[in-house]
């Protein structure tokens, strides 16, 4: 007697494997798929070095260009000011892509190992009037009135000509170049130039972190950023994986039920089966699509798990919220493709369910500001936003190993909860035509009996 059920039981799993190794052999080799696999990341990183490349170049430009500037001074403090002015910049306090500049900037005589940006070469001139006609004509890229009531207000104005689009890199103004050159003007005469040189950069900060146990250590930003690295790898694959196979899967089920192909399946399958196979081929694509990811562009960064500080701890954490995610959402997705009648309603109910996902990308800057305050907590323990969040608060070292235990066991239960109902609403929705079922008679075939 026991025989059978166990024969019954292999061959139900053989349907399943089956049914698994067909969708995942017909999603792997779509065009889409395929595009989204190689084509994505290859666009990505193009672009991406393209833009850097191209915003760094002009920085360097736009910062070392000598400005030619027009001076109104009607303080009279600067009658005796020299005709070039430039600000020195610490080459430690720079990016590697800046420091290609001029040596040896001069603050009130004092000589320093710095690179000389934002320069610029002064014409003086006795009213604005006198100055716009060079400033129309070219010879001047912008005239500073330095106004009388200037020691008291402070308020500089810069006179540029009228021109298209946006100057997005300081906005075109010149106060870095003059910065220095207003210091010394002001001060030169009156102080000592070692006390100049320093008003000009009056400081260069060390940040400490203090513990529980008044151990100062020095800040490191980078080691701030790095322990999020593999969290952000694995939550930015699960929402490729959610939104790229989720599309593919809501495609293919509603083109099956279309022309009719679901309903020969039945007649060998039966529904379960089918949605389990189902989702385990569409698991094993986005897993094949994960791996290679991480072997072509995280693997390399992943080698250095001890340099940069990553528990290994941290990878089990992440791996655990994108299999648990990948299955609620995978289970909610296959229901949304068998209820719709059309690629577009299928599409629009799809985007309710997945943008759900994307709510702790857009809480970002609260997440990693507030890892353990309430809104993250929360989070933490709804199935729509806790993969991501799990793995955020978990990267900052803000996760109990409490609340991922009993926030994987809430997901994992949730999870199994909607495969049970997507499942019932799975099998009924497969043969069901006519209008759209709303959702009253969509709870009605999640409580049917099997």
């Amino acid at each position: 007697m026991s025989a059978a059920p166990s024969r019954a039981g292999s061959q139900a799993l053989r349907k399943v494997l089956a049914v698994a190794r067909h969708e995942f052999i017909s999603t792997v080799t779509r065009a889409g798929y395929l595009l989204t696999l190689i084509g994505l990341p290859l666009l990505v990183g193009v672009t991406s070095t393209l833009s850097g490349l191209i915003a760094s170049r002009a920085m360097v430009a736009r910062i070392s260009k000598v400005q030619r500037l027009g001076i109104v001074d009607e303080t009279g403090l600067f009658k005796n000011a020299p005709l070039r002015a430039e600000t020195a910049v610490d080459p430690d306090q720079m990016p590697s892509v800046l420091k290609q500049g001029r040596t040896g900037a001069i603050f009130g005589g004092v000589q320093e190992q710095t690179r000389s940006f934002f320069s610029a070469d002064l014409r003086p001139f006795s009213t604005l009037e006198e100055a716009r006609a060079p400033l129309l004509k070219g010879e001047l890229d912008a005239v500073v009135r330095i106004p009388r009531d200037w020691l008291q207000g402070g308020r500089l104005e810069q006179h540029r000509r009228q021109k298209r689009g946006l100057d997005l890199l300081f906005a075109g103004n010149p106060g870095p170049a003059l910065r220095g050159w207003l210091i010394k003007g002001l001060l030169e005469g009156r102080v000592e130039p070692a006390v100049i040189a320093r008003a000009a950069r009056p400081a260069d900060w060390s940040s400490f972190a203090v513990d529980a146990r008044g151990n100062t250590t020095p800040v490191d930003t980078f080691a701030v950023l790095k322990p999020l690295l593999v969290p952000m790898v694995f939550a930015l694959l699960l929402l490729l994986s959610i939104f790229v196979g989720g599309s593919f899967l809501v495609t293919g089920l509603v083109e099956e039920k279309q022309n009719r192909a679901l309903e020969l399946l039945l007649t060998s399958l039966t529904a379960e089966q089918l949605f389990w196979g189902k989702l385990l081929g569409l698991w094993l694509a986005a897993l094949l699509q994960f791996l290679l990811y991480l072997a072509v562009l995280a693997l390399p960064a992943l080698l250095a798990v001890a340099a940069l500080g990553i528990r290994p701890l941290l990878v089990v954490e992440a791996f655990a919220y994108f299999v648990l995610g990948f299955f609620f959402f995978g289970a909610l997705l296959l229901a949304v493709g068998a209820v719709g009648n059309t690629q577009r309603y299928a599409q629009q109910l799809s985007g309710l369910i997945t943008f759900p996902a994307t709510l702790p990308f857009l809480a970002l800057p609260l997440l990693l500001d507030q890892p353990d305050g309430a809104v993250a907590r929360v989070l933490t323990f709804i199935p729509f936003t806790a993969p991501i969040t799990g793995m955020l608060r978990a990267a900052a070292g803000a996760l109990p190993w409490w609340e991922f235990l009993l926030s994987a066991a809430a997901l994992a239960l949730c999870t199994a909860a909607t495969i049970r109902v997507c499942s019932r609403i799975f099998r009924v929705a497969l043969l069901a035509s006519g209008t759209t079922p709303g959702v009253a008679q969509l709870w009605r075939w999640a409580r049917e009996a099997r």
